[in-house]
């Protein structure tokens, strides 16, 4: 059944994870929801103003070839890391002494030139943003009409602005990241008579306030299922992955897409139902998960337990062979190691599923509770496939 109802969108704060938001807003107009005004704080009040371009190639480009310079003037640290990695920090210290506060000046020049202002205004969409004085200690929280449109850069860099770089001026009174007040500024939406509301939250660093009342407020969250790295992660092939998985996640938090940790249309998981039952199921997906599957896709039933039938092989294979070239003891020496190798799968089969009748402790059995799903569910895809 289509959706009807018109919705306020909430984007939280998160440094370079906003990409997940990215994939999610892909995802919001691929279902035609209602968007009828959009509020973030700090990287959720950008994407909340690139997304009133309604460009998402635009914008989806633009977060994939990203660098570290693209964004502050900074020099001596590893981009392809988050910026507050061990390997960065005493560089970023030395860079923050040095400039009395890390200068941010390509945000604003990248802002200039990807936020067509005219759009910004135009669109029939409303935008609002929050940013945190120093001077008062209280939030800024305005509305786009509440902006002069020559004034929109700098409110949207006093949203942004992490309490690293310099602190923005507006109006002779400085300002740093709105996730300094409130991460996901939900309540700015409650009090303007939203009912419906959506939250694409991203754990950023920030706080976050209790909703300002919940009586007859919807609100349905899109939380990550994955973890999307560090606040200032420019490494590329994640940014993609956090595009595709704010997509698949949105997808799926509309029914439009089913799974426990991967990702099928309705169609295909409704094959797999046919088969398996849900606990083996989730089973299934646990292994694919210790197998290292590609995660951020949409799987057909047969790709999927063909792929994962295959990597089950594979490992079996490696697991045999390491148990015909050493005793059991020490194999048992091994144990970290081959469970972090993923042959954890094969050796709760061997301890446990090939004798049935074996007595573990409560212990051991709680430990490798979800190995030994996995490995019944896969007694089952064996099954089915032979």
């Amino acid at each position: 059944m289509k959706d009807e109802k018109e919705y306020g969108l909430v984007l939280a704060g998160g440094g370079t994870k906003g990409a997940y938001q990215v994939g999610a807003w892909k995802a919001l107009q691929e279902l035609n929801i209602k968007i009828k005004g959009i509020v973030g704080a700090s990287i959720g009040a950008l994407n909340g103003a690139l997304f009133l371009q309604n460009d998402y190639a635009m914008v989806s480009k633009m977060y994939e070839t990203i660098k570290i310079n693209n964004v502050m003037k900074i020099s001596g640290v590893d981009g392809n890391k988050n910026i507050f990695d061990l390997s960065n920090i005493f560089n970023l210290a030395s860079n923050y002494r040095k400039q009395n506060g890390i200068d941010n000046t390509p945000l604003r020049k990248m802002i200039e030139k990807y936020i067509d202002m005219d759009k910004l205004y135009n669109s029939p969409i409303d935008f609002g943003l929050v940013t945190y004085s120093v001077k008062s200690r209280q939030p800024l929280q305005k509305f786009k009409n509440e902006i002069a449109k020559e004034e929109m850069v700098n409110y949207l860099l006093a949203s942004s602005c992490f309490p690293i770089f310099k602190p923005q001026i507006i109006n002779n009174e400085e300002y740093y990241d709105g996730g300094l007040y409130d991460s996901a500024p939900t309540n700015m939406l409650i009090d303007k008579g939203y009912k419906n509301i959506i939250l694409v939250d991203i754990a950023g660093v920030g706080l976050s306030r209790k909703l300002s009342t919940n009586k007859g407020i919807y609100l349905k969250i899109i939380r990550p299922s994955e973890d999307l790295g560090g606040t200032f992660d420019f490494n590329h092939t994640r940014i993609v992955n956090n595009i595709k998985l704010g997509y698949l996640d949105t997808m799926r938090a509309f029914n439009k897409l089913q799974g426990h940790i991967y990702y099928f249309k309705n169609e295909e998981f409704q094959k797999m139902l046919e088969v398996f039952n849900l606990e083996t199921i989730y089973g299934l997906e646990y292994a694919a998960q210790i197998y290292n599957m590609y995660k951020y896709r949409e799987y057909t039933f047969e790709e999927f337990i063909n792929e994962l039938y295959k990597r089950h092989r594979d490992a079996e294979r490696r697991y045999n062979r390491i148990k015909n070239d050493n005793n059991i003891l020490k194999i048992g020496k091994q144990l970290k190691i081959l469970f972090d190798k993923g042959l954890g799968i094969c050796i709760v089969n061997d301890l446990y599923m090939d004798r049935p009748s074996s007595k573990l402790s409560n212990y051991l059995l709680n430990f490798v509770k979800d190995y030994r799903l996995a490995a019944k569910s896969l007694i089952e895809l064996k099954n089915y496939i032979k």
